[in-house]
């Protein structure tokens, strides 16, 4: 179901210029969203980002229209006509920074997430090239403006006003976005180590009498975390646990959140994590001994 609801993602931000279809498909999408909820506020954010930015190509799409009906000709422009031409390329601009900063957020949210998602990375760069085609079309247009001798320092200058104003906005953003994402990694961040007895005992792990030291939700860690691999908890679900005879789990893990897979043979080929949030919650450190 999700694929599908993806699918329909990318269909909708290519869809750009047949309303029908558009329409169309934004109903297959809403019809979809009330059937399942996986991702359900993501793939919301996406789906607004996708329309929003479409909604600004068709804003510069008429813009553009209206200003080839204005500088056609060889007539000479008066200072009106001027003026009005620099607001309609300035708006356009304006539109298209705008557009490029979203996809640029959209673009990291996206690889901070971890999904990898072909579909929605390809409903992106559709997107970009799009704005990019805009983009070159403003370049054109004032390269033939300033070949009719029109006036356009006055243009350049709002521009350079609007870059540096954008800019520190995106800046803004970016930060925190940092922040965010700097807070996440560290939520996320887990530690395991799966060795022998001896080994981590040898290591501090276990007490002298097989004991475990304790690292619990609440207990500071005095262990070296370079005796452990630090690994993003989102992206491993599974352990090797090295076709070992016998196996004993030290931290504290809901039984219901994992699983123990033996191989034909009866040993222990893996630890299976069933359920991410709740394997974790007591501790983000997994301690095991194999035999």
């Amino acid at each position: 179901m999700k694929r599908y609801l993806i699918i329909l993602v990318t269909l909708f931000a290519l869809a750009c210029e047949d309303t029908e279809k558009v329409d169309q498909l934004q109903k297959q999408v809403d019809s979809l969203k009330s059937v399942t909820s996986v991702d359900q506020t993501v793939m919301n954010e996406y789906l607004k980002a996708f329309n929003d930015i479409q909604a600004n190509l068709d804003k510069i799409k008429e813009q553009e229209n209206i200003l080839a009906v204005k500088t056609e000709g060889d007539l000479e422009l008066d200072e009106n006509s001027v003026e009005s031409i620099n607001n309609d390329i300035l708006a356009m601009y304006e539109l298209i920074k705008k557009d490029k900063q979203r996809l640029s957020l959209l673009e990291n949210k996206l690889r901070k997430s971890h999904s990898g998602n072909k579909e929605l990375k390809r409903a992106i760069a559709s997107l970009k090239n799009k704005v990019s085609e805009k983009d070159l079309m403003i370049e054109n247009l004032t390269s033939e403006l300033e070949k009719k001798n029109v006036d356009l320092s006055e243009l350049n200058t709002k521009i350079q006003e609007m870059d540096s104003t954008l800019a520190s906005i995106s800046y803004s953003n970016l930060s925190k976005d940092s922040t965010i994402n700097e807070q996440d990694e560290q939520l996320n961040t887990a530690y395991y180590i799966i060795a022998s007895k001896k080994v981590l005992k040898d290591k501090g792990i276990l007490k002298s009498d097989g004991g475990f030291i304790g690292i619990g939700s609440n207990t500071k860690i005095k262990l070296k975390e370079n005796e452990f691999t630090q690994f993003d908890l989102r992206e491993q679900s599974e352990f090797n646990l090295k076709n070992s005879r016998k196996v004993q789990i030290f931290t504290d893990h809901p039984e219901d959140s994992y699983e123990l897979v033996k191989n034909s043979d009866g040993k222990y080929e893996k630890l299976l994590v069933k359920d991410t949030e709740k394997f974790w919650k007591m501790t983000k450190y997994l301690v095991v001994s194999l035999k």
